[in-house]
């Protein structure tokens, strides 16, 4: 008999089951939830959450935000992100808002592993001044400090060691 809270089972949401995943698939598998591992390396294992959850809006991180690995910060500041990953059913604290060099490797340079993404521009939570963050085109890897009153797509990340 299994435990069901909500969408899915308790433990497909735990780092547990985010490790032991990475450990035993390859890049590019679908969680039971739905999410991708877009890159391994080094023990570590990257997550991307499904399209479903992306959002588009304007930027909306903390003051000079730079989201290290394993850092669960940033989601709750970006409140349409947030609503999202919760009606999908996952917990939005043990997901981030990568920042730009994260959005860049493994984000963009592994987005043929992503289940879809789109040839547009994505926030990442690295602010570059006071009028401007950073973004990423997905269509030719360029980054770039852009108005936080654009629109741009949002996307979130989480990482396990394994």
């Amino acid at each position: 008999m299994a435990v069901v809270a909500g969408p899915t089972q308790w433990w497909y949401n735990s780092d547990s089951y985010y490790a032991c995943f990475a450990k035993c698939n390859s890049v590019g598998s679908t969680t039971d939830d739905g999410s991708r591992l877009i890159c391994k390396s080094g023990g570590i294992g990257w997550f991307v959450a499904p399209s479903s959850t992306q959002v588009t809006g304007q930027w909306a991180g903390g003051q000079y935000n730079s989201t290290q690995v394993g850092n669960k910060c940033c989601i709750s500041e970006w409140s349409t992100l947030e609503t999202s990953l919760t009606n999908a059913g996952f917990t939005p604290t043990d997901w981030f808002v990568p920042s730009s060099s994260q959005l860049n490797n493994p984000g963009y340079v592994c987005r043929t592993n992503w289940d879809s993404f789109d040839a547009a521009l994505y926030w990442s939570s690295t602010e570059g001044d006071a009028t401007g963050a950073c973004r990423q085109n997905f269509d030719n890897g360029f980054i770039f400090i852009g108005t936080k009153a654009y629109s741009s797509r949002v996307r979130a990340f989480r990482c396990v060691t394994y």
